[in-house]
């Protein structure tokens, strides 16, 4: 092989090389926003209130255990005079009968002195947590709008933006 031929065989080694390795670069261009909307969403939430109303109480006299005192004094009056009544082995049988006629007759007694004759009542403030379902809108974020040669772009964000960094790779 000569001289030239072998230079004309790298030359185009050379040339084909860098015609398949074409070259490119990239940069970052801020581009300015033309517009920024905002986005919103949606809140429901349970909003605690109080309420109250005045109620009518009945206060007790204190009488409401007449009932239990009459059966005991009963049975312990029943159970002497039937003591009193019997004999022999009667006698106990007596006792124990006139004790039960007795509770029966001083509870019957008793439940008469039970029933309040002056009532007495008071008024108590009753109160009560309602809670209501209030619906409000809120800014989620915004959507922001800027043209790079001839193309729109949309970008979401937190808060609206004055640019935006756009990547561009140019190939030659």
């Amino acid at each position: 092989m000569s001289k030239q031929t072998i230079s004309y065989v790298l030359t185009a080694m050379i040339l084909g090389s860098t015609a398949l390795s074409a070259e490119s670069f990239s940069i970052t261009e801020y581009v300015n926003v033309t517009s920024s909307v905002p986005a919103y969403a949606t809140l429901n939430e349970d909003v605690p209130s109080e309420r109250c109303q005045d109620v009518r109480e009945e206060i007790g006299n204190g009488t409401q255990n007449a009932d239990v005192v009459g059966a005991v004094a009963g049975g312990a009056l029943g159970g002497v005079l039937g003591h009193q009544v019997g004999g022999g082995k009667g006698k106990t049988a007596a006792t124990v009968g006139g004790a039960i006629i007795g509770v029966l007759a001083g509870q019957n007694i008793g439940s008469k002195y039970n029933t309040p004759q002056n009532n007495s009542y008071r008024i108590v403030r009753k109160c009560e947590t309602v809670y209501s379902t209030k619906t409000r809108q809120v800014v989620s974020g915004y959507t922001n709008v800027a043209k790079i040669k001839g193309q729109e772009i949309r970008v979401e964000s937190d808060h609206p933006l004055k640019k935006i960094p756009v990547t561009v790779t140019y190939s030659y």
